[in-house]
């Protein structure tokens, strides 16, 4: 249900584009390729806009993932990059069964290219969660930084640790989302033996190079008490600027969807695995690593370059985009009883406040000729 009323918000945005009959989709990050798939697949319903795409651009490093996007897009005749992705070579290009329409892979934003005069529509779902963070705390000299240094075993062990204790001291922070978990050892290898390794957080007694770059928005001098601690993505403002100049010059559109709150939040970062939230530093390598997003932040990069409507709450922005509609249609064409409970409860799953319905937000990026929000994307109404 998530992806057939979310690929009918760019098929209503392409109407109100007049039609393009050159479009061209880019995903960031398209995890297994499962929602891109139920995307592809209801807009077979809609067989104008589906003809008029001409390529599907998928950014993603992994090629596991690859592998798997290919499968779930039913893709056909892969070609592959000579590079190497882990232990598998990485797919460059393909021809989807949906339409025959065109795949193509890229390690980053930058290396995609479009066609000439192609509208260009951006899906971001959950993807800016994961992109690195940088987290600051506010003190009587100014903004100090909050690092990860090893935890030291025991004495004489060869591992190497940030340079000069003196400027730093050691800092225990609290999440009350994250739970206990006993840490799995990661092991470094010596002559004679192994030495467990962990992790702390520690603090800069004064400034950085990074809170003197980062944080020259007035809202980080103003808004702000000693003893405050802000987690800042520079990264996903690079990546935001990018997405809103291709938005603005294709005349395209762009949802960004993840977890997160319209202003700048403290100690989110956590660990996940297996549904539940880890303490950050544990195993690393072996589970992800997450940050809510400050949409407030992306809002402000993304403003110069293109407009923003939102973010409104995932379930205010199904509800209009007629989730419960469709609904009613699924649970008819139900075949058993426990079908129609599955779909009721990924319905309640979707919407529910308690669940994903108010902690996941959409925000729409449009161009700078577009001044009215699109449809499911006014505030007012929120």
């Amino acid at each position: 249900m998530f992806g057939e009323v979310t690929s009918l918000w760019y098929v209503l945005q392409w109407e109100e584009r007049g039609c393009p009959e050159n479009v061209e989709i880019i995903e960031l990050g398209p995890g297994k390729g499962t929602l891109m798939s139920d995307m592809l697949r209801s807009f077979q319903r809609f067989p104008r806009f589906a003809k008029s795409i001409k390529c599907i651009h998928l950014v993603e490093t992994s090629a596991e993932l690859r592998r798997a996007q290919s499968e779930k897009l039913l893709c056909k005749s892969i070609e592959y990059n000579d590079e190497n992705l882990g232990k598998h070579r990485s797919l460059n290009s393909s021809v989807s069964k949906y339409n025959d329409t065109l795949i193509k892979w890229y390690n980053d934003l930058d290396s995609v290219e479009f066609s000439k005069n192609s509208c260009v529509f951006a899906m971001a779902h959950e993807f800016f969660d994961a992109l690195p963070i940088h987290k600051f705390e506010l003190g009587q000299n100014g903004w100090s930084e909050i690092l990860i240094d090893v935890d030291m075993p025991e004495p004489g062990s060869k591992i190497n640790t940030l340079p000069d204790k003196n400027e730093y001291t050691i800092l225990s922070t609290q999440n009350s989302q994250i739970s206990t978990h006993t840490n799995k050892s990661l092991k470094q290898p010596d002559n004679s033996s192994e030495k467990e390794i962990k992790f702390k957080f520690i603090k800069t007694k004064k400034p950085t190079i990074n809170s003197s770059a980062f944080l020259t928005n007035k809202r980080y001098s103003e808004l702000f008490n000693i003893g405050d601690s802000i987690e800042v993505s520079p990264e996903s403002a690079i990546i935001a600027q990018k997405l809103g100049k291709i938005v603005n010059e294709t005349n395209g559109a762009a949802l960004i969807v993840d977890y997160g709150q319209n202003y700048t939040q403290s100690s989110t970062f956590r660990g996940i695995s297996k549904h539940k939230f880890l303490d950050p530093l544990t195993n690393p390598g072996d589970i992800d690593i997450t940050a809510d997003v400050d949409f407030s932040y992306l809002i402000d990069i993304i403003k110069p370059i293109a407009n923003t409507f939102g973010p409104v709450e995932q379930g205010f922005f199904l509800h209009e985009m007629g989730i419960q509609d469709r609904l009613m249609q699924l649970l008819k064409l139900a075949s058993t009883v426990k079908d129609q409970e599955n779909l009721v409860s990924m319905y309640k799953r979707l919407t529910d406040p308690n669940s994903m319905g108010r902690i996941y937000k959409f925000l729409a990026v449009v161009p700078k000729s577009v001044d009215i929000a699109p449809v499911a994307m006014d505030p007012k109404k929120n």
